[in-house]
């Protein structure tokens, strides 16, 4: 297992992981509707180069065997990582992968103070992997995604 940055010839790969994974964990409550809204503007191949080429986001990817396992995105903002995305395939979940891409993120950052991140309610894999690794509820948010409206739970930790 190696965690590399993310280069521009990855992005197609780098999106069918994310509609995986989106699908796995969103399927049972957002609409497909909903979900190719959000195929369509946070996980298309433009928004994707952009992120991956923009040097003030951190964009780790896991890789296995020469494929592609895991993401994360991130990004400091005054001493505080924003990590808007954590995902894992979910034939390589529970291996560590994800720990791997949270570790990865923090060593980045040395002298962050602070973790943020938006996880919804309805996801408990990733509520349950948050709270294990210190994550604290700061509050709960809605967030409208395509027709629907989402509750989100702000999570943040410490770090110095």
């Amino acid at each position: 297992m190696t965690i590399r940055r993310a280069r521009a010839q990855d992005v197609s790969i780098i999106q069918a992981l994310l509609q995986d994974t989106w699908k796995d964990a969103y399927g049972d409550h957002l609409s497909q509707e909903t979900l190719d809204e959000v195929y369509k503007n946070w996980q298309s191949i433009d928004f994707l180069n952009k992120q991956v080429q923009n040097p003030e986001v951190y964009f780790p990817i896991a890789v296995e065997n020469d494929r592609i396992v895991g993401l994360a995105t991130t990004r400091l903002t005054e001493n505080i990582i924003t990590l808007f995305r954590l995902y894992v395939l979910p034939t390589s979940q529970r291996k560590g992968i994800g720990q791997l891409l949270l570790e990865d993120v923090m060593s980045h950052y040395p002298d962050a103070r602070r973790m943020q991140l938006h996880v919804e309610t309805f996801n408990p894999k990733g509520l349950a992997f948050y709270n294990k690794n210190g994550f604290k509820e700061i509050k709960r948010e809605q967030e409208k995604v395509g027709n629907e409206t989402i509750e989100q739970i702000l999570m943040e930790k410490e770090m110095l």
